[in-house]
């Protein structure tokens, strides 16, 4: 597994195989009679062609979080012990708040798109064109009927988002809310835009659809884009929360040394680097040496109080990697490590040499998924 999130290829890619099976659908239910005046002929009934092809789509949309749980990978701890180099990302419901923000937001469009070609290919050749005036009816003369479709399948997705980022903001302190957040609100979300899709989006009055597509578009993007920062923030304290005592985490036979007596039980450090060194008898400085450290669970930064003493001061998920950085300021290096969607962590102090190693290995990480040899 890997630390990055989704890429746009794989969100196309998911989005070009719903809209084939819609696509699918919509075909077998509108090639089951060749004739509009025996719709039993063959078992089948092409005016129900369009009401299917509708429900299958905004169904599909409202679990979009699935997809992006199976893009992101998952976390078999098998795969990590068999690659020391492959981080774990645990405790997560969904992966969802690993993803950038960015990739989030693209997939409802990238979907909803994608589904539109399949709504005009199917359109060519349906044996119930619709009623003008209607969603289905004005499909290729009324650019509005079109907008309407792509802004409810939009909406549709992030509403799915936004129901995710209420599990995994629980998912630390209730290990029960989260599949139950999941159940009822992805489940009723499901069953909710099927039965819209599949009663009364083809022949809703175009009129009406458009401002509906808008509004709904408007309010699930500001439901979102809060609470997927709620969640994450919520995350991180929970996960700055656990590291109260580093003493306390410590077995028989652990390494009091830093960082090893920070870890948690079954932790492995990846990489680290010590922004200043230790000297017991450095004179008329105070401040405690800091270290950022990369484990195959999280990326930390930590104050060394006294060997055996580490206290976490902040945290992130292996998810939110992006980068590193290292800088010359007033004749003191600064080892910085970046973030998608949350502050940097930075620490001064350390040798520039060894400060661009560190910063170099997890760009190559964030990159790659992998450590340089």
């Amino acid at each position: 597994m890997k630390f990055r999130g989704p890429t746009i290829g794989m969100i196309v890619l998911f989005g070009l195989l719903i809209a084939g099976i819609s696509l699918a659908a919509f075909t077998s239910t509108n090639a089951g009679v060749a004739s509009k005046h025996s719709p039993d002929e063959f078992g089948g009934d092409p005016y129900l062609a369009p009401s299917v092809i509708f429900g299958i789509l905004l169904a599909v949309h409202s679990v979009a979080i699935a997809a992006m749980a199976i893009l992101s990978g998952d976390d078999h701890s098998d795969s990590a012990e068999a690659n020391p180099h492959t981080p774990r990302q645990p405790k997560s419901v969904t992966q969802f708040v690993r993803a950038p923000l960015s990739r989030v937001l693209l997939v409802g469009p990238i979907w909803a798109l994608c589904s539109l070609v399949a709504l005009f290919i199917g359109h060519s050749y349906a044996a119930d064109p619709g009623l003008s005036g209607t969603v289905w009816g004005d499909l290729t003369g009324n650019p509005l009927s079109a907008l309407s479709i792509v802004f409810l399948c939009w909406a549709t997705a992030n509403m799915s988002f936004a129901w995710s980022s209420l599990a995994e903001a629980f998912n630390r302190d209730r290990r029960s809310a989260p599949l139950t957040v999941l159940i009822c609100g992805l489940g009723l979300g499901c069953l909710t835009a099927g039965l819209f899709g599949y009663f009364g989006l083809a022949t809703l009055p175009t009129i009406i659809a458009f401002p509906l597509g808008v509004v709904c578009l408007i309010v699930s993007t500001a439901l979102l884009i809060p609470l997927r920062w709620w969640a994450i923030r919520r995350v991180d304290r929970f996960d700055s929360g656990e590291r109260p005592s580093a003493g306390s985490r410590r077995g028989p036979g652990r390494s009091t040394q830093p960082p090893a007596d920070a870890l948690q039980p079954g932790e492995r450090v990846l990489t680290s680097y010590l922004g200043k060194a230790l000297d017991a008898h450095s004179n008329g400085n105070t401040t405690d040496p800091q270290m950022l450290v990369l484990t195959d669970r999280r990326i930390f930064r930590a104050s060394i109080i006294t060997p055996g003493r580490t206290f976490v001061l902040e945290q992130a998920e292996p998810g939110q990697l992006s980068g590193g950085s290292s800088e010359l300021h007033s004749n003191r290096v600064i080892t910085t490590v970046l973030f998608n969607d949350r502050q940097p962590m930075s620490v001064p102090g350390g040798t520039a040499e060894a400060s661009g190693r560190f910063a170099e290995a997890i760009t190559v990480l964030a990159r790659t998924g992998r450590l340089p040899r």
